[in-house]
């Protein structure tokens, strides 16, 4: 029978929140083959959730409080924390000896950095940046974003063959789920064998935390954001007057802004950079890749300004302001009023919008 193998990711002895979101990906995936098992003698796979740990029990002990699927707590005495080599040794040598159908693992900096490996070690289709699963008669098929996020690319690989899935964090919406039936438990040691007989090469030091993490955007109220539709460098300057019409507010900004040198890196907001959870969050002037979305998924309410109705950030905004986002900054900038807006900022945002509406229709009735 065929498996459905989640790989959870681990970080610092605790589970992510993104693996929950694997696990629902891969319960869609079995109901994709419940569905067909009954027009053909296709065998229902089973979920595994496998946990790497160099002490995986305590963590497997957390896991049966919160779900039923079944778990594989894979010792390795050498994981003292993640190294990809270790990963993608071990891991392989467990699921060799398994049948899966699909491994899932997360589109984060851990998952990109194993998935590609452990693919071609266990000679699987890869598909990375997964962000929707879909089927039809010939069998499932998975999108993922291509042309900077302007498009999405269906992908149906052979399903002769094992698929390794990378999913993106805030796509599927986490299941965790504690029936009465508890899945089955087993815990393996692996012991990592690097193949040169000397395994010091490999020696976990510490882990340093980020001293640029800025601390502002994880506890603002308001984030408002810059993207490359400033146009300029010097346009940086009217996103922070703006962001101080609001209170509790910090300043965040899109990857290309950061690696092109406008701001640092403490300011990016995204998987790579800092993923946070404001009550609200304008964009202003980004497209919205995937990677930027995942890290904006836990805000309350999105506002976007952009002049690209089409861009893919629209599709995740509450509030969509189609204008030139200079242009609408420096209208709403001398219209505010500041103490309104910190009363309420949402609703005010769309009288703002409003009121620069009118203005723009009474400026042009005068010409």
């Amino acid at each position: 029978m065929k498996q459905i193998l989640v790989i959870a990711e681990i970080f610092e002895n605790r589970v992510r929140k993104v693996t929950w979101e694997l696990a629902a990906a891969a319960l869609q995936i079995k109901a994709d083959f419940s569905q067909k098992k009954e027009s053909s003698d296709i065998n229902t796979p089973d979920v595994y959730i496998i946990i790497p740990s160099d002490n995986p029990k305590p963590l497997v002990k957390e896991f049966l409080k919160q779900t039923s699927l079944n778990i594989i707590g894979l010792e390795i005495p050498e994981l003292k924390t993640y190294t990809s080599e270790i990963y993608i040794a071990c891991l392989g040598q467990l699921i060799r000896k398994m049948n899966p159908s699909h491994i899932l693992a997360a589109h984060t900096s851990q998952g990109r950095d194993f998935a590609p490996g452990l693919a071609l070690g266990l000679e699987a289709a890869s598909i990375p940046g997964v962000n929707g699963i879909g089927s039809d008669e010939k069998g499932l098929i998975y999108s993922r974003s291509v042309f900077n996020n302007k498009k999405n690319m269906l992908v149906q690989p052979d399903p002769k063959r094992p698929v390794m899935l990378t999913l993106m964090p805030g796509v599927f919406k986490p299941y965790i789920h504690k029936s009465g039936k508890p899945g089955q438990v087993d815990i393996r040691k692996i012991f990592f064998n690097c193949g040169s007989g000397d395994k010091s090469r490999i020696q976990h030091q510490q882990v340093l935390k980020r001293s640029c993490e800025n601390q502002a955007l994880k506890v603002a109220k308001v984030v408002v954001a810059a993207g490359r539709g400033l146009g300029e460098e010097k346009n940086l300057n009217i996103v922070f007057r703006f962001a101080k019409c609001f209170f509790s507010s910090a300043v965040g900004a899109s990857r290309p802004l950061v690696d092109m040198g406008w701001i640092g890196y403490e300011h990016q907001v995204g998987i790579t950079g800092t993923t946070i959870a404001p009550k609200v969050y304008i964009a202003c002037g980004i497209s919205g890749s995937s990677q930027h979305i995942a890290g904006i998924k836990d805000a309350k309410f999105v506002i976007s300004i952009n002049k690209n109705y089409k861009a893919p950030i629209s599709r995740y905004s509450d509030l969509c302001i189609t204008e030139d986002v200079i242009e609408f900054i420096h209208a709403f900038l001398n219209l505010v009023d500041t103490k309104l807006l910190e009363s309420d900022p949402v609703s005010n945002m769309g009288k703002i919008k409003s009121r620069v509406i009118r203005d723009e229709e009474l400026h042009t009735k005068k010409e």
